[in-house]
């Protein structure tokens, strides 16, 4: 399915190509190619140089193509999607599932609806009527639309300016990077933002959730043919990863807060007749850790590191000694 809606939406593809982008051996590819033969999905061959795979113009891919759970998977995907808000404001992800919905076998369609009843996703946050508005929205289109931006942002980003506080800078976008908390929890995570700052001419990581204001000019950004983004965050992530290393976090969790749902990278190391376990769980960073722990209150134990330990029983005593 992958390997027809890239045809489709990316034109002639080499099979290594396809490998790479997918994750499989070229071998695969082969053999998926003649299942979507026998499938009677049209892919064609080009062989020389500039060759490869291809689908004809005017084919369309088939609702048939997807199992009746992946039809119920994709539509729902709709809810699920809006936990992202990359494309908060935008339709056109709803709009696709409707035309695909509308092509969908009658059966298929019934299943949705049932679905549809039956399974609800709730992305909001609990007791959160209302949300502030975020600048991702407005940071995608810039972008996408390679526009310059003004924003508003702590100078710690940029060396030039490491102790000026928040102040304007002026940034040339060239992507968006999502990156997930954990493995586990991997649609947890944060938006950021690569650009190239001309405050003082060299790209930078802007963690967007801390952009406090944000202006779209008019000028577009300068090409830079020999920037590639994948590249640039792969040197990006070990940074990021060396200034803030994450933290195993060891603790001796009640039962009542085992049996609660422990939020996080969690691990079980060890569990006690009582009910009570060793657990261990994977945060960002250490004042994510100081915070999870004091999170759950007396229904957990600090066991490591000692600086997590030493810091929540000082904050304990005096937040008792404050209530006192």
């Amino acid at each position: 399915m992958a390997i027809t809606l890239l045809l489709q939406a990316r034109g002639k593809m080499t099979a290594k190509r396809l490998s790479d982008i997918l994750g499989v051996s070229i071998r695969t590819i082969y053999r998926d190619i003649i299942t979507l033969s026998l499938a009677h999905v049209p892919v064609s061959m080009e062989y020389g140089p500039g060759g490869g795979y291809y689908l004809p113009e005017d084919y369309h891919l088939e609702s048939a193509i997807f199992t009746r759970e992946e039809a119920i998977s994709l539509i729902l995907s709709a809810d699920i999607a809006g936990n992202y808000n990359l494309f908060a404001g935008d339709t056109d992800l709803h709009r696709a599932l409707v035309k695909l919905e509308a092509v969908l076998p009658e059966e298929y369609q019934a299943d949705v609806r049932t679905a549809r009843e039956h399974i609800l996703v709730d992305t909001s946050a609990w007791c959160n009527a209302t949300t502030e508005p975020t600048h991702l929205e407005t940071v995608r289109a810039a972008v996408l639309g390679s526009y310059q931006l003004d924003i508003l942002y702590p100078g710690s980003s940029c060396d030039r300016f490491a102790s000026a506080g928040i102040l304007w800078r002026r940034i040339e976008p060239y992507g968006l990077v999502f990156k997930g908390l954990s493995r586990r929890h991997a649609r947890i995570g944060r938006w950021y933002l690569v650009a190239f700052c001309q405050c003082c001419q060299s790209f930078h990581t802007f963690r967007v959730i801390d952009i406090e204001q944000v202006y779209v000019r008019t000028e577009s950004i300068v090409p830079r043919p020999d920037f590639d983004l994948h590249a640039y965050w792969r040197e990006a992530r070990k940074q990021i990863e060396k200034q803030q290393p994450p933290i195993s976090l060891k603790l001796r969790v009640t039962a009542n807060a085992r049996y609660s749902p422990l939020h996080g990278d969690v691990s079980i190391l060890k569990e006690e007749p009582d009910g009570s376990a060793i657990v261990q769980v994977n945060v960002e960073s250490l004042d994510d850790a100081i915070s999870y722990a004091l999170g759950l209150g007396a229904d957990a134990t600090v066991l490591e590191p000692q600086q997590v330990r030493a810091t929540v029983a000082s904050t304990a005593h005096a937040i008792a000694k404050m209530y006192s």
